[in-house]
């Protein structure tokens, strides 16, 4: 095995670790604390019903509320760390549930374009293209200035594309590599490790004020070369 290949095969299977640990995680903050926290929620609120003293009974409701902020940040940090839906029922799916909690939560203007044909594509696939679309919107939201953004999923007898899309603020590319490099940007790090593992190719078109297009190729078929389009 060369060395290129010998370290591609060693990154894949350190983050295929990592999404094991996440998915591990995020079953035990549901199955363990979720449900403590849910005991709890019923015990307050059945105390809450035999209280008398108005006092108590607002001591009990300030504890109710904080319980179930909790509980609900539980939930969003397991559904964060791996959403069983992309396990359950594939990529398409997890991307249409990712964008809709990303318009209920912040309001912004998101679509979602998909011509694949399969139903299910490689684990390490589908993993790749969720958490590129994740750090992706995560960046378009809270960094970009956009009012839209579109993300579209195409399949090709060889390949996969994922493009992202939004009409925000855009960034200067090659300072931004650069700072990558130097370990200052793991954003675009990141992405560029994951999809090198899965021997595809990256792209991030941008300039600032003109918004931001990034294409991922990454094939699902047998191929000679890879060739962003």
């Amino acid at each position: 095995m060369s060395e290129t290949r010998e370290s591609q095969a060693i990154s894949r299977r350190l983050l295929e670790m990592l999404e094991n640990e996440r998915h591990r995680i995020a079953r035990e903050l549901h199955d363990e604390i979720g449900q403590a926290l849910t005991a709890v929620k019923i015990d307050l609120e059945m105390a809450g019903t035999i209280a008398d003293l108005p006092k108590l009974r607002a001591h009990l409701a300030e504890s109710l509320s904080i319980v179930n902020r909790a509980l609900q940040q539980v939930r969003n940090l397991s559904l964060d760390l791996r959403p069983s839906i992309l396990d359950d029922l594939g990529l398409v799916a997890a991307i249409q549930w990712y964008l809709a909690r990303i318009r209920t939560r912040s309001g912004f203007s998101i679509h979602f374009r998909q011509e694949t044909f399969r139903p299910r594509f490689e684990r390490d696939v589908e993993t790749t293209c969720f958490r590129l679309v994740q750090e992706a919107t995560t960046n378009i939201v809270r960094h970009a200035q956009a009012t839209e953004a579109v993300i579209e999923l195409t399949e090709t007898d060889k390949w996969l594309w994922l493009d992202i899309r939004d009409n925000g603020n855009g960034f200067n590319v090659d300072a931004v590599l650069q700072r990558a490099a130097q370990g200052e940007s793991f954003g675009i790090l990141g992405m560029k490790e994951r999809v090198d593992i899965v021997q595809g190719r990256i792209r991030f078109d941008a300039r600032p004020g003109a918004g931001t297009t990034i294409r991922v190729q990454i094939p699902i078929g047998p191929v000679d070369e890879v060739t962003i389009r």
